[in-house]
Parts: structure tokens; C-alpha cells; sequence
């Protein structure tokens, strides 16, 4: 009776391998794609973060480059700058911004010659957006226009474009 028994046992045995019956995953296995996932994510995620950012700093650079174009244009129309009020779909500039993460200021600083304009981010979401302040010039000045774009150094830092649109305290974008 005894080797029928053990007899019965490994054919029992035998039949599970090769039905290959418990397909599933190790818990070893579990763990290294667990932690191969979370290293991807930890080196994905400040990439990700900075392109965000980066996005966002489009409004602030188009925003101050539309002003600039549109007080050349204006001030080719009527020999003058103006301070415009961007947000107002009457303005004098004709430009509309309905801005989300930065604060547009226009002024004139001498009309006949020179305005300025300055985007300053704003955190509407209660996080840090990180965006970078934005200022532009226009100026007229030998039968010429000169027009700068200059964007901070770093999130939150201070810049400015000279009056002349000569020269910026940050870097100037091209």
C-alpha cells in the first residue's frame, strides 16, 4: 500500500509541472518593479515640473512681445506711446490679454519716445508656478525703433528694460 502511495503522489507531482498550474508573480518580483517604477517617477518628475513652468512663461514672453509690436505700430500711427490698459478689449493698443499667471503693467514713459512694459508673475494657485518676471521697452529715437525683451534671472527675481530699450537687469531673449 505504501508504493501505491507514493506511486499515486508522484504522478500528482509530475502532472503539476507540466500543467504549469501557478502562473503569478513572485513576491521579489513584485518588489523590484515596484521600485524600478518609483526611480523612473524620481527622476521624471522634476523634468516634468520645469517644463510646466516653462510653458507657463510663454504667456508672460508673448504677452510682453504683443505690447511691444502694437506700441511700435501705434506709435508709427500717431507719434506717441500709450499706457494701455492690456486687459480691456477698448484699449488703445488693440492687443487683449486675458492673463493667467502674470500681471501686465503698460506705461509711456516718455510718450513721444519710450514705453515700457512689465509682466510680473502672479500665483493664483497657491503653489509655486515657477515663472520668471518679464519686462520689455519699445523706443523711438533717429528715425528708428528699438525693442527689448528681457526675462529674470531666476523664479521671483526682479527685472527691467531700460526706458531706451537698450539694456535689461536680466538677460535679454532674443
Amino acid at each position: 500500500m505504501n508504493n501505491v502511495f507514493t506511486a499515486k503522489l508522484l504522478q500528482n507531482l509530475n502532472n503539476k509541472k507540466g500543467k504549469k498550474g501557478n502562473k503569478g508573480f513572485t513576491l521579489i518580483e513584485l518588489l523590484v518593479v515596484v521600485i524600478i517604477i518609483g526611480v523612473l517617477a524620481a527622476v521624471a518628475l522634476p523634468n516634468l515640473l520645469s517644463q510646466v513652468g516653462k510653458a507657463r512663461e510663454t504667456e508672460g514672453k508673448n504677452g510682453v512681445g504683443s505690447i511691444n509690436r502694437a506700441q511700435q505700430a501705434y506709435h508709427f500711427e500717431r507719434r506717441e506711446f500709450t499706457a494701455a490698459n492690456i486687459t480691456q478689449p477698448d484699449n488703445a493698443l488693440g492687443v487683449v490679454i486675458a492673463p493667467e499667471y502674470y500681471d501686465f503693467t503698460v506705461t509711456a514713459a516718455t510718450p513721444a519716445t519710450q514705453s515700457k512694459v512689465t509682466a510680473t508673475g502672479v500665483n493664483n494657485s497657491g503653489i509655486d508656478d515657477g515663472v520668471r518676471n518679464y519686462a520689455g521697452a519699445t523706443a523711438f529715437a533717429a528715425g528708428a525703433y528699438n525693442l527689448i525683451l528681457c526675462q529674470a534671472d531666476n523664479v521671483g527675481a526682479a527685472v527691467d528694460a531700460a526706458a531706451d530699450a537698450t539694456s535689461c537687469t536680466g538677460t535679454e531673449v532674443n
